[in-house]
């Protein structure tokens, strides 16, 4: 679900002047897109939930200082998540850890099915096959949901660079699916998620 533009920029103007409901609108809007970026980056439940808090938090600090500044409010809102990612990442560098991914199994609050706790951990494999790079890419496209130009915002790049890494780590998931036996990233479907 993808909001008008107008509607969401005159909730992110009502937030700034700190309309509570606004606030709680943005959060509903993004708290899964970021927790799913959050997942698909540590592996782990209660890291993801741990840092889309903390991506919340700061964004409620630096929100009242939000300038529009050509790009939408889910890009701003992707660059403080992606800040939150790099924190942990020197942290966790800090410690030696590495992320595991059996937190998929865990109990959730809400139980997932057996097919979706296969289709997130077989997501989260293939993943690793792309560079880290490529992983941030695909994450902001398809489970954050932004616009090549978004994540450009996001990554400090261009569109048509952002577009050629996505189409480049799609390119490669295709081959691993292929190589696997797996008929997934149908061309149409994926070439028009590619092409925003």
């Amino acid at each position: 679900m993808c909001p008008r533009p107008e509607d969401e920029a005159d909730l992110v103007r009502r937030a700034v002047r700190g309309d509570k409901k606004a606030l709680e609108t943005l959060y509903s809007r993004y708290v899964d897109s970021v927790y799913r970026f959050m997942y698909y980056r540590t592996g782990d439940q209660a890291v993801a939930e741990d840092l889309t808090a903390d991506v919340f938090a700061a964004m409620l600090k630096a929100i009242p200082r939000y300038q529009e500044r050509g790009a939408p409010f889910g890009a701003w809102l992707f660059r403080i998540a992606r800040a939150q990612w790099v924190d942990y990442q020197r942290r966790e560098e800090r410690r030696k850890t590495v992320p595991l991914y059996e937190d998929a199994f865990s109990e959730p609050a809400v139980r997932p099915s057996p097919e979706e706790i296969l289709s997130h951990v077989y997501f989260a494999s293939l993943l690793r096959h792309l560079t880290e790079e490529q992983q941030e890419v695909v994450l902001l496209r398809f489970v954050g949901g932004l616009s090549h130009k978004e994540i450009a915002e996001v990554i400090g790049s261009n569109p048509d660079a952002v577009k050629a890494k996505v189409h480049r780590a799609v390119q490669r998931l295709r081959e691993i699916l292929k190589k696997e036996g797996v008929d997934g990233l149908g061309s149409a479907q994926a070439g028009r998620q590619e092409g925003n």
